[in-house]
């Protein structure tokens, strides 16, 4: 399961909002860091939000203390996995909803990033060592919304000890650990939970929480660019296009092939009429789309489901050619090249693709739609 790190929204705007600044302009983020122009009043940090995030309750801890409790704490831990997969204590999936690992818990739902803050908060309580843990996913675009671009990461829990390390993941079975993945600290966490509790706050029209809770992130990590771009997609929200600008701007800063920070300034520029602005950011995004195989990955399935197997084919061979360790590339080749009535080439791409999974539940899911497939034709 995934929750939406990375989020950028572009809504049409009154056509009395400002033009943005000239773009050659040096980045100034006084007035986006001050929430002047959203709240009439400059923020100071005293008013950022301050939420004891790991923190439980004394009957949350009464019943972790009764947990196999002369045990070693992995012994702890894995008592306290099977007590949720014995659904003692259940969180459903929600990944609107960012919330503290004491919220998860009480109100048994929430986002992978909920469910993680819930888990590494008892596993602790346990004596169990507990990290962050951010698993590069293939990344996933989604319109769900008009005019709404998302890229998804996700977050689940690693726990080390000398006898090895134990993953805790909201969705086990689709956990794939060939995926790139790596420790996040604590502040790092803490400070994606607030930006992604201050999209969720935008979403639902709270224009003062949204900033404070986005600007919180930003103060515990100002180096993030995915940050930055969200606090630029609540200025765009709301209608405040230099200070979105300026988000946006600073994103790209940090991080030269931000996808979202490109793509939403493009709408901004074209929707005021700046033309050649927005078309000098459509030929970036055009850049940085046809060098990334996931973007690759996600035409080709399209074209696939449309019957263009042609063009299918030749964006996998291109997205394979950028990164040809993701079984899914090569199991879909497979598939389209099938469809072409080039048997030998797709059985190859079968192979290869079993040949890079590592998790069973995948390795079964393709055995049974190979079945299928074959029975069909």
């Amino acid at each position: 399961m995934k929750a939406p790190l990375l989020l950028s929204l572009f809504l049409l705007l009154s056509a009395c909002a400002s033009l943005p600044p000239d773009e050659h302009r040096p980045i100034s983020l006084e007035d986006a860091l001050s929430g002047e122009v959203l709240l009439g009043r400059s923020v100071t940090l005293e008013e950022l939000p301050q939420e004891d995030l790991l923190g439980l309750d004394s009957d949350l801890r009464a019943y972790l203390q009764e947990l196999a409790p002369k045990a070693s704490p992995q012994s702890r831990l894995a008592a306290l996995i099977r007590a949720f997969e014995q659904r003692d204590f259940t969180v459903e999936y929600d990944e609107s909803s960012t919330l503290t690992a004491m919220e998860t818990y009480r109100q048994a739902r929430g986002n992978c990033l909920a469910f993680t803050l819930m888990m590494v908060a008892m596993a602790r309580e346990l004596g169990a060592e507990a990290s962050f843990n951010q698993v590069e996913v293939p990344p996933v675009w989604s319109h769900d919304e008009p005019e709404t671009f998302i890229v998804y990461r996700h977050v689940n829990m690693v726990s080390e000890s000398s006898r090895g390390r134990r993953v805790v993941d909201f969705n086990l079975a689709a956990y794939d650990p060939a995926y790139d993945q790596h420790i996040l600290d604590d502040t790092t966490a803490f400070a994606l939970y607030y930006s992604n509790r201050g999209v969720e706050l935008m979403r639902e029209g709270e224009r003062e929480q949204a900033f404070l809770y986005l600007r919180k992130a930003l103060e515990l990590r100002p180096q993030r660019s995915d940050l930055w771009a969200n606090l630029g997609a609540m200025y765009s929200h709301f209608g405040f296009l230099t200070e979105a600008q300026q988000s946006y701007q600073q994103a790209l800063h940090l991080k030269s092939s931000n996808l979202v920070a490109i793509s939403n300034l493009e709408r901004l520029y074209r929707h005021n009429g700046l033309q050649a602005l927005a078309d000098e950011y459509a030929k970036r995004a055009r850049y940085h789309r046809e060098r990334n195989p996931y973007f690759l990955f996600y035409q080709a399935r399209d074209a696939y489901e449309q019957g263009d197997f042609k063009r299918a084919e030749r964006r996998l061979r291109k997205a394979v050619m950028r990164h040809e360790g993701d079984h899914r590339f090569h199991f879909l080749l497979g598939l389209t090249r099938y469809q072409l009535g080039e048997m030998s080439a797709s059985r190859e791409s079968f192979e290869e693709a079993f040949s890079l999974v590592r998790n069973s539940s995948t390795a079964n899911a393709y055995e049974r739609k190979l079945k299928l497939l074959f029975e069909g034709g």
